[in-house]
């Protein structure tokens, strides 16, 4: 089989190490309320889902809603600071990516919302210095792992999706890209991703 002509990397725990806790004890500061009541508002309720999957695709009306079940007038830039500060880069997988991108064409596609599509440069820029392709999964008006999300991914590319590979860290969206055709590998260890990479054709 021919090595792929287009990689497409999930973003936290994978490009990231993502820490939510560590996002949520910064809202409930801002808000003077329990990380735990934050993640019920905003997690839990189904909000950030539906915000993943479409819901709100007007950044203005998103950050509304999401200070108000917050209970805190949030601004864009503490939501954006609130983001940032959980999120330390995988320097190992940024480098293979990096090098990979001389090889095929290279994409981010993230379960998030506008905001993270908006201001990834300033919530992410060592990927964003590699990455010029980047995709949130409200963009498709579904969200991973469903099968349909990486169709209409790989449509909006112009990409057959025998051609991708997808590599994520979470196993429904791995299975949900192997559905929808794509090549796909199970993120848990950077030696593991690397070795696959060799095995379908790229150099490290």
């Amino acid at each position: 089989m021919a090595r792929p002509h287009l990689v497409i990397f999930d973003m936290d725990d994978v490009l990231c190490h993502y820490d939510l806790g560590r996002r949520l004890r910064e809202l409930a500061t801002l808000a003077g309320t329990t990380a735990r009541d934050t993640r019920a508002a905003l997690w839990d309720s189904g909000f950030e889902e539906l915000a993943d999957a479409g819901g709100y695709p007007d950044a203005d009306v998103y950050i509304a809603e999401f200070g108000q079940r917050l209970g805190y007038p949030i601004t864009k830039e503490q939501w954006i600071a609130a983001r940032r500060i959980a999120m330390k880069p995988n320097s190992d997988v940024l480098a293979l990516a990096e090098k990979l991108s001389t090889q095929a064409v290279i994409a981010i596609y993230t379960n998030n919302g506008p905001l993270v599509k908006n201001h990834l440069d300033t919530l992410f820029p060592e990927a964003a210095a590699i990455f010029s392709l980047k995709f949130c999964s409200f963009e498709f008006g579904t969200k991973k792992p469903d099968p349909e999300s990486f169709t209409r991914l790989t449509n909006a590319m112009g990409h057959d999706p025998q051609n991708c590979w997808f590599i994520d860290d979470k196993k429904s969206n791995v299975e949900g890209a192997r559905i929808a055709g794509l090549r796909a590998h199970h993120f848990t260890h950077y030696d593991l991703l690397a070795a696959e990479a060799v095995q379908l054709g790229f150099d490290l």
